[in-house]
């Protein structure tokens, strides 16, 4: 299956997603009411998407909690961008997607970081919604692990990180396998 015809399918079930209650209630456990919030502003369709997730982390045998806290934030901060009143909905989200593909260098020279310019504030969102999370997740009082992979979760990919036993790990490997994780499953959902 081609990039594009991968990112179709995704929008078509964006289209019906609908979170069911037992994930919410899974998201209000492993968020807890101060980081909830920034969960629920988040469209149905990207809720799933972070459900998905952390389906598939908790699939693979992931149940590290800092991990958990960014599968489900991960995407938080793209929500910035109706502060210049062009939300980052279902159907701008795939467009962007393969604009960052196709034309990076395009949608970096057109995003602009004030809200007041409205559908290039969106462009500036899409771009930094990372870090954009990363500092709202610290403010809604996450930790610094959790932050720390959401502000990285779009960097070069890790996937080829090949970590030793963990007896043999150094300080950080973890930080980057569970980094290496999350994009694996965020790429899978």
């Amino acid at each position: 299956m081609t990039g594009v015809q991968y990112r179709l399918g995704q929008f078509w079930r964006g289209l019906r997603a609908r979170p069911a209650a037992a994930d919410l209630a899974r998201a209000r456990r492993l968020l807890g009411p101060e980081a909830l919030p920034l969960f629920m502003a988040m469209p149905a369709d990207a809720q799933q998407h972070s459900l998905n997730v952390l389906r598939t982390l908790q699939a693979a045998g992931y149940d590290q909690p800092d991990l958990a806290v960014a599968a489900l934030l991960h995407d938080a901060g793209k929500v910035a961008a109706a502060q210049g009143g062009v939300a980052l909905r279902l159907w701008l989200r795939g467009p962007l997607v393969l604009m960052e593909r196709f034309a990076p260098r395009l949608l970096r020279c057109w995003a602009a970081a004030d809200a007041g310019t409205g559908w290039r504030y969106a462009l500036y969102v899409h771009v930094e919604h990372a870090a954009i999370g990363a500092r709202w997740a610290a403010a809604h009082g996450c930790s610094g692990l959790a932050c720390w992979l959401i502000e990285h979760h779009q960097d070069a990919r890790l996937e080829d990180i090949h970590v030793e036993t963990e007896s043999q790990e150094k300080p950080g490997d973890d930080r980057l396998r569970l980094l290496a994780a999350l994009q694996w499953a965020d790429g899978a959902n």
